[in-house]
């Protein structure tokens, strides 16, 4: 009986050792029975395809009012006829649809309130935004082993390249632009960086890419270099946020471009809390519960360090604020990647232009 007993005790220490080793693991199976669409992917069964001459399937333009405009209390605006591009991230976790259809209310709000609002507006200080809706793939799409997930994610790549293929349509003949995006965005702004500009004569006009929020190598933007200073353009950077030294969201990928967007360098330097010039926290990308008055931009100076770790991950060592609690696994802060570092973010996209206008490569 004693040793029965033993054997109990032991099966469940080692059952509770390994569900706590692999809890990540097994908290996303448990999460993707809940949000695996029910049937296989097929190009008949997806959403409407986009006219990007119809407004409507724009989330932010020059001519329309929306909350990319939106300027932090103190931030000034200094247009400098530069374009920016930018691809919004995940927003949609329907399991109704591998790709977004664009009547879902609950990931145009994602889309409008969190990303245009924290994330694009850092570019309208000097640039106009243009921000498509794309048929984004679900979330689920990045958990999926079936191939479904990949098809959802190339049809949503083809939305992107048509609407950048219309944005090009309307700038001018040399007007620079700079492309930028988050998490799914920086995913398919990284293919097309590698695909429609790298090698093509348009690359003369691309100011940077600002492929923040996913796992992009250095392999993976074609002839276009890594930036490497504050100043240089023509290039691509970009980083993954996590809060301390975790295990963050994409860590272990061989060349992830790691930027440190307090010093510009694409190397381990520390970069301390006073190069911080400006944070705007949020509750999470979802409607918070208690009213929350989602115009607010509170600027919270100093609020992060950063430096780039081994892995390639941009960890934050010490937060100075209470603004930003929403993490997601391995301690990542993938939702404020931009809004850690918002006000320096806004500096350095003019910089770099001023830098482009000067002829500097």
């Amino acid at each position: 009986m004693k040793k029965i007993v033993i054997g109990i005790v032991v099966f469940v220490v080692v059952a509770f050792v390994g569900a706590y080793m692999f809890r990540q693991q097994i908290f996303m199976a448990m999460m993707g029975g809940q949000i695996a669409p029910d049937h296989d992917f097929a190009a008949e069964l997806a959403p409407e395809a986009p006219d990007y001459r119809d407004p409507s399937w724009w989330a932010a333009l020059p001519a329309t009012e929306d909350p990319s405009d939106q300027v932090p209390e103190g931030m000034n605006t200094n247009p400098m006829g530069v374009a920016v591009f930018f691809v919004h991230p995940t927003s949609y976790f329907g399991k109704e649809n591998w790709n977004q259809p664009l009547s879902d209310e609950g990931a145009n709000w994602v889309v409008d309130e969190r990303v245009l609002r924290h994330q694009a507006s850092v570019f309208n200080g000097c640039c106009d935004v243009y921000a498509p809706r794309y048929r984004q793939a679900t979330f689920f799409s990045f958990m999926d082993q079936s191939g479904n997930g990949n098809q959802a994610l190339d049809l949503a790549y083809t939305d992107v390249a048509a609407a950048f293929e219309h944005f090009v349509s309307q700038l001018g003949p040399e007007q620079p632009f700079i492309v930028a995006g988050h998490s799914q965005g920086s995913r398919h702004a990284a293919l097309l960086v590698a695909d429609e500009i790298s090698g093509k004569p348009i690359s003369d006009r691309m100011v940077a890419a600002y492929l923040v929020g996913f796992s992009v190598t250095d392999n993976q933007i074609g002839s276009i270099p890594v930036c490497e200073s504050a100043e240089q353009t023509g290039c691509a950077l970009g980083w993954n946020v996590m809060d301390g030294e975790g295990a963050g969201a994409f860590g272990g990928n061989d060349g992830l471009i790691c930027t440190n967007p307090l010093n510009w360098q694409a190397d381990s330097s520390y970069a301390a809390h006073e190069l911080n010039e400006g944070a705007i926290g949020f509750p999470s990308y979802g409607p918070a519960e208690d009213g929350e008055d989602v115009t607010a931009m509170v600027v919270e100076v100093g609020a992060a360090d950063a430096q780039c770790m081994e892995d390639g991950q941009l960890a934050v060592l010490e937060l100075r604020s209470q603004s930003f609690p929403s993490r997601m696994f391995g301690n990542s802060m993938h939702v404020y990647d931009y809004s850690l570092f918002h006000a320096s973010i806004r500096e350095n996209a003019a910089v770099r232009i001023g830098a482009y206008m000067t002829g500097i490569r």
